[in-house]
């Protein structure tokens, strides 16, 4: 069985109950076809015909869509959206779930199109709010970002969701913290003012088998495919490198918990229990299989590495337990994700 499939029988085994209320509802995902909202939407695929849902998938590149779940047209139960929620584009459907995913998340949009990244996350998001409220809908779930916490100027290693820290608004990468931090105070004030039932979830390093391996150029779908090529790993030697990352089908699972249970107007961090050394996480993907023939191989750090400590985001650890209060728990290590992940791309070569 593909390790997609199994994920997924996975998590509607352990939230049947929860998933129970998804029964009868229309579903509108923005950004449908990025890493996180492809698994998403496959899963909610998955389990569309036992709870009578409909999906409307939105992005605004035909060949994307249809590439993703043009296979799924036929079901009637799928519709494939291409509209531009940016200029307004707001189509007739009134669903009873939004999910606000679309965004740029990579550094090389934040330093080319700063402008591009902004858009989705403040116009869009306002956008997408107002249509909402006009649609009296359920839930409106915005895709936020662990990166809202900043670079430092809180003392503690474990931050829960009212602990803030410091962000340069002219830094290249406050194009996206800064626009999703406006979202996420969209989000409070449409609540507030107009009572729009809306929820964020903060989403730390997320990785499994949807990276698209050609285009992604981040560590982990890098290293995928040096070892689809059988070339040899290389990353910097450093003990600082240490992240929360989170298997995708535990992230998913998340999302579908906030939407159906979380209270309106509030954050959510969304993470794993473990942090994790970046030389152990390349270890773990190079051990998936014996026949993976890449070797990993550490150098020293030099002026070309940009992740050293004080360069980025030092927050160690996101605290789960407000997630964890909804019935959430983490059902994949992360020895087992990333084989997990490696294993899939080994076997769809």
């Amino acid at each position: 069985m593909d390790v997609i499939i199994e994920d997924f029988d996975i998590i509607e085994k352990t939230y049947e109950k929860e998933l129970s209320k998804l029964q009868g509802k229309k579903l509108l995902v923005t950004g449908s076809y990025g890493m996180i909202t492809s698994y998403l939407c496959s899963f909610l695929i998955h389990i569309m015909d036992r709870f009578d849902l409909e999906l409307y998938l939105q992005g605004r590149n035909e060949r994307k869509l249809r590439e993703r779940y043009g296979n799924f047209e036929e079901s009637r139960r799928v519709h494939l959206m291409l509209f531009d929620f940016e200029k307004g584009e707001l189509p007739d459907i009134k669903p009873d779930y939004i999910l606000h995913a679309a965004s740029a998340a990579s550094t090389k949009y934040f330093v080319e199109c700063p402008v591009d990244v902004l858009r989705p996350n403040t116009v869009g998001t306002w956008n997408l709010l107002n249509y909402a409220k006009e649609n009296n809908i359920e839930k409106f779930l915005f895709f936020s970002s662990n990166s809202i916490y900043g670079e430092g100027g809180v003392e503690k290693v474990i931050l829960s969701e009212n602990d803030y820290g410091i962000v340069d608004p002219l830094n290249d990468r406050s194009c996206y913290i800064e626009s999703k931090r406006m979202s996420e105070q969209m989000c409070a004030a449409f609540w507030k003012q107009y009572k729009v039932p809306a929820n964020i979830i903060r989403i730390c390093h997320t990785y499994g088998p949807t990276f698209d391996v050609e285009q992604d150029t981040r560590i982990i779908p890098r290293t995928i495919k040096k070892i689809l090529s059988g070339s040899d790993v290389e990353i910097y030697r450093d003990p600082d490198s240490v992240i929360q990352y989170t298997y995708i089908a535990d992230m998913v699972a998340a999302i579908l918990l906030i939407m159906l249970k979380g209270n309106n107007g509030e954050a959510y961090n969304a993470g794993s229990d473990e942090i994790v050394k970046m030389d152990d996480v390349i270890a773990w993907m190079l051990q998936a299989d014996p026949q993976i023939k890449s070797k990993l191989i550490e150098k020293e750090i030099d002026g070309n590495y940009n992740f050293a400590k004080g360069k980025g985001i030092n927050f160690l650890k996101l605290s789960n337990e407000k997630l964890r209060s909804l019935g959430w728990r983490q059902l994949f290590s992360n020895e087992e994700g990333f084989k997990r992940m490696v294993k899939h791309y080994l076997t769809s070569v």
